[in-house]
């Protein structure tokens, strides 16, 4: 692990830790003494530090996830959750690095499974990056070397239960298929916005199926209603559909949110987060 920097944000105490871990970038707060919930983001460069440019080039807002995590634990009565945010390959190394980290590789291995309107990519294209989907690889990253790493340097055990994941767009496709591969290490997967239109509801309807089964699972899927988010209905009524078929209960272990005039944006994510991070850290499931 390398040190790169330390820098604060408004409302969390401490400092944020920017560091190199292989060759991710990693944004990290912890409290002074931490307990025992972790939360690992995907898109690390959108979550904390407004210095970053986001998703849409003329946006500066980040998910204000810390400060959010914070509130919501003090509501909840128990310790904050330490906050580690993987960012994604750099665009300007690969402008395809995003979209192959987390693409959901298992079930979308094949040219079929592709909705080719999806970024604008034709069949050809997508032949071109499938035998490159790196999910896999990041989700080992993240569970076998990220997450050990930084918890063993702030003195803080991992525990499947307390542990949840979190993402937005393709990283909240990312986030659910975390909790599908690694079901013994993430408990929880926060999901904003998933992007179901690279597969439609082909891919919703296999994602749920495989969902670990009710029992020590959680899941929150949101979304809004303009924009990129407006093309997300009809999929995310079918994985709605398909998981309470599996045993999955809404307000237990279940939720899943509209936000009438949310768009496709950090502005809208960062709307969500408290609810999203009451529903992890309540009691009970």
């Amino acid at each position: 692990m390398i040190d790169l920097e330390e820098f604060q944000v408004r409302g969390v105490s401490g400092s944020i830790k920017k560091v190199r871990i292989g060759k991710r970038t990693v944004d990290y707060w912890a409290p002074k003494s931490p307990g025992k919930h972790i939360i690992v983001a995907f898109d690390g460069q959108n979550v904390l530090d407004k210095r970053n440019i986001g998703i849409n080039p003329h946006q500066r807002a980040t998910w204000e996830l810390a400060q959010s995590a914070v509130r919501i634990a003090e509501k909840n009565n128990v310790v904050p959750p330490t906050v580690i945010c993987v960012y994604h390959t750099p665009y300007n190394e690969d402008k395809l690095g995003r979209l192959k980290e987390y693409t959901p590789k298992r079930f979308m291995e094949h040219p079929d499974n592709w909705m080719t309107e999806s970024y604008g990519l034709y069949n050809v294209q997508v032949d071109s990056f499938l035998t490159e989907l790196d999910a896999d690889q990041l989700i080992a990253d993240i569970t076998e070397t990220i997450a050990p790493q930084i918890t063993e340097r702030i003195h803080q055990n991992i525990s499947p239960e307390s542990t949840a994941i979190i993402g937005a767009s393709m990283g909240g496709l990312a986030a659910i298929y975390s909790t599908i591969e690694r079901p013994d290490f993430f408990h929880t997967s926060l999901s904003f916005s998933p992007h179901w239109i690279i597969g439609g509801n082909p891919l919703a309807n296999t994602m749920m199926m495989e969902f670990p089964n009710p029992g020590k699972h959680k899941l929150w899927m949101s979304r809004g209603t303009k924009g990129l988010d407006s093309l997300y209905e009809e999929s995310q009524n079918l994985a709605d559909s398909v998981i309470k078929s599996r045993g999955y209960r809404e307000n237990s272990n279940l939720i899943s949110r509209v936000l009438r005039n949310g768009a496709h944006s950090n502005a809208t994510w960062a709307k969500f987060a408290p609810a999203a991070l009451d529903f992890w850290l309540k009691e009970g499931i």
